[in-house]
């Protein structure tokens, strides 16, 4: 009997200490089956990341390139009008592609419509020819800057080295209706010599259909000729030259145009004798501008006034100066 209440004692004594040592060893087991949870739920989530893009719930750190790069992106507006415009001839489309870009330009001289094109730039013609050609839907526009602080003139600065432009694309074979001028004033910064090296460029823009017929129907305005004459006989002068030039450009633009040659003349002498030798320069001049301008003989006409419009008094020489004169007058069929 006293042995086995020895014996009951000792089992108390170790299933005591047993349930102790369980309820202390209970927390890490716990632990452990959470670690395990954890592990298989991380599994499971990379197995989703394979077909699902990654979420991210922390703000990703940038390193000091990045961080800049944003900077700018989030003060665009401020940073655009910071950048500085390419300097030198360039071509850009209505969205502000490039088409060519120099890193020479056009100089322009102050007070001066003469422009100044580097032998560098002297493709630049055909490459503004080849684009309308490949693009006939759109049209050419030259920028052609001037300053307020240069002469006055009409037509203005800007226009008048545009016109230039203008010439050395019609003769690459660009057409008149596809070319327009925009004179740009702003102010420039002239160097010590009056020169400044950007004065203009060129921008494509869709076709304006409706600028081109207003061209079409529009008639140029009578021009008057004050020919230099040497023995009653009319010789080249620069503002023949001049003339001949205005008349390509209008019937460029307009194949339909006529022409009307009207030679002029003082009273001195004959009247009949006067408006045959009226009649002698007008003839002069259909002459040049059909053989120079290559123009059809047919769409030019010489008549002769002779002394009958006189448009001073023929008591003085300047008068009679001015009434010895070439008129010419565009009309339409």
């Amino acid at each position: 009997m006293k042995n086995f209440l020895i014996a009951f004692l000792v089992f108390l004594i170790w299933s005591f200490f047993g349930l102790w040592l369980y309820s202390w060893l209970q927390p890490s087991t716990t632990s452990e089956e959470n670690t395990t949870a954890a592990i298989t739920e991380i599994t499971e989530d990379s197995t989703a990341s394979i077909n699902e893009p990654l979420q991210v719930d922390e703000p990703v750190r940038l390193n000091e390139n990045e961080a800049d790069s944003l900077s700018l992106v989030e003060n665009e507006d401020e940073v655009e009008n910071q950048v500085e415009l390419p300097s030198g001839l360039k071509a850009s489309t209505s969205n502000g592609d490039l088409v060519f870009l120099y890193t020479e330009g056009i100089s322009i001289e102050k007070n001066s419509p003469e422009i100044i094109i580097d032998p560098k730039l002297l493709d630049f013609k055909y490459k503004l020819n080849t684009y309308l050609i490949e693009h006939p839907n759109e049209e050419l526009h030259i920028g052609s800057l001037y300053s307020a602080s240069e002469n006055i003139e009409s037509p203005n600065l800007g226009f008048q080295r545009a016109k230039k432009i203008e010439k050395i694309l019609l003769e690459t074979g660009i057409r008149p209706e596809k070319i327009v001028i925009k004179p740009i004033i702003r102010e420039i910064d002239f160097d010590p010599m009056g020169n400044f090296p950007n004065g203009i460029s060129f921008s494509f823009h869709p076709l304006d259909n409706e600028r081109i017929e207003a061209r079409k129907l529009a008639l140029p305005e009578t021009t008057t000729l004050y020919p230099k004459i040497v023995n009653n006989e009319i010789f080249v002068s620069p503002a023949l030259e001049e003339l001949l030039e205005k008349v390509k450009d209008a019937v460029s633009a307009n194949p339909d145009l006529q022409i009307e040659v009207i030679g002029h003349t003082d009273n001195v002498g004959n009247a009949n004798d006067n408006y045959i030798l009226g009649l002698k320069h007008a003839r002069q001049v259909r002459w040049y501008l059909v053989t120079k301008g290559k123009i059809s003989r047919k769409k030019i006409k010489a008549i002769s006034k002779g002394e009958s419009e006189s448009i001073a008094s023929n008591k003085t020489a300047r008068g009679r100066l001015l009434n010895r004169r070439i008129e010419i007058k565009y009309y339409t069929n």
